[in-house]
């Protein structure tokens, strides 16, 4: 029997795909609605989804027709009412917005995440904003990029990956529910790079000597927390939660065959070089650590810390700083007062390069006091 063929559509009439694998409809119909006007690449919405290719030409005749209001609803309902019905419904159809589908999908997500990574995500998708009510067929390249590039000049490089992530993950799942068709996921086109002859925003800068007195001048407990991280070097999210057996306070030691009244945390994240790690208590802020781990226990991430205690510190001495810039400053106070190298990584969780050092060197707590202390403010 001779195949009976179909000529070639008119120019923005629509098309039919043929789906893979075995399906009841294996036909959609599908319609060019307008042109992402950064790669040029059709937008396109399918109104159905059909069991042969005469009825996915006859859907797309029909939509065409009432799209062009060529004939009244009656007359092209008369055609065929259960394709019209079906054409009609999809032609109307609310789609989820951005954030209804990442509010969703988030609950599965959110379980297999660390609670850092969780407010990560949290913290990029708030740099969305103007997705938020867009229905996800609506959404173009230049709607993502548009939000991306606003927030290079603002954050750091990690911060538009995760936000490039989100959309990723928001277009894969549209795609999967058939919110939208895969020529319709513009996430990959997505530009994260910042240009590196731009002055980076995100470069730490270290505190320097008159701003270090200018916070111990403060005298406050939110100035006492900040000079706290820059005279441990810890992370942000390192001094968070700790629990009692985590504090030794004028404990005596003699590891080092002296004996000796020290003070430190056993804490650390991120490495194994950087987990369970000693990290000794300067003189200067031992007369209120507990005060500091104790404001510090009503926030749940590092993203708290900052937006309600290190920004509005900064604001109110007018400095320039992140929280991160506080690890700086100790690595580079350590570096001017001479605190030696092995110490120096270790307080940190840093991985030496000397597998000597790594493997089989013990940390000496008393030793660690010692040099931290070295530190003058």
């Amino acid at each position: 029997m001779k195949r009976k063929t179909y000529g070639r559509r008119p120019n923005n009439s629509g098309t039919v795909v043929k789906l893979s694998g075995t399906r009841r409809r294996p036909y959609a119909a599908k319609v060019t609605e307008n042109h992402d006007i950064i790669t040029g690449e059709p937008n396109r919405k399918i109104i159905g989804y059909f069991e042969t290719k005469a009825e996915t030409l006859e859907a797309l005749s029909l939509y065409s027709l009432s799209s062009k209001n060529n004939i009244n609803k009656d007359d092209l309902r008369a055609l065929n009412s259960s394709m019209y019905d079906q054409i009609m419904l999809a032609k109307n159809k609310e789609l989820p917005t951005f954030k209804q589908i990442f509010e969703t999908l988030k609950k599965d997500l959110y379980k297999t995440l660390s609670k850092s990574r969780q407010a990560a995500y949290n913290a990029a998708f708030k740099r969305l904003t103007n997705l938020y009510d867009k229905q996800i067929d609506r959404i173009t390249l230049f709607d993502l990029q548009e939000e991306i590039d606003k927030s290079k000049v603002q954050v750091r490089e990690k911060v538009l990956y995760d936000m490039k992530t989100i959309c990723i993950k928001v277009f894969k799942y549209a795609i999967i529910h058939q919110y939208i068709g895969r020529d319709s996921d513009f996430t990959s086109y997505i530009n994260i790079s910042i240009d590196v002859n731009k002055s980076a925003p995100n470069k730490h800068i270290p505190f320097t000597m008159d701003e270090i007195k200018l916070i111990i001048e403060d005298n406050t407990i939110e100035s006492k927390t900040v000079l706290t991280y820059i005279l441990t070097g810890c992370r942000p999210n390192e001094l968070l939660n700790l629990n009692k057996k985590s504090i030794h306070l004028d404990e005596l030691s003699k590891d080092d065959g002296k004996e000796l009244e020290i003070s430190y945390i056993i804490t650390g994240s991120k490495t194994t070089a950087g987990r369970g790690r000693c990290v000794p208590i300067h003189n200067a802020i031992r007369p209120f650590i507990l005060n500091v781990l104790e404001e510090l226990s009503k926030y749940s991430d590092p993203n708290n810390i900052r937006k309600n205690l290190f920004d509005p510190l900064m604001d109110r001495l007018d400095l320039k700083h992140t929280p991160y810039d506080t690890r700086h400053t100790f690595a580079t106070l350590a570096k001017l007062y001479k605190v030696d190298s092995f110490s120096r990584k270790r307080i940190m969780g840093h991985k030496s390069s000397d597998i000597t050092d790594d493997v089989y060197t013990h940390t000496l707590y008393n030793q660690l006091f010692c040099e931290i202390n070295k530190i003058k403010i």
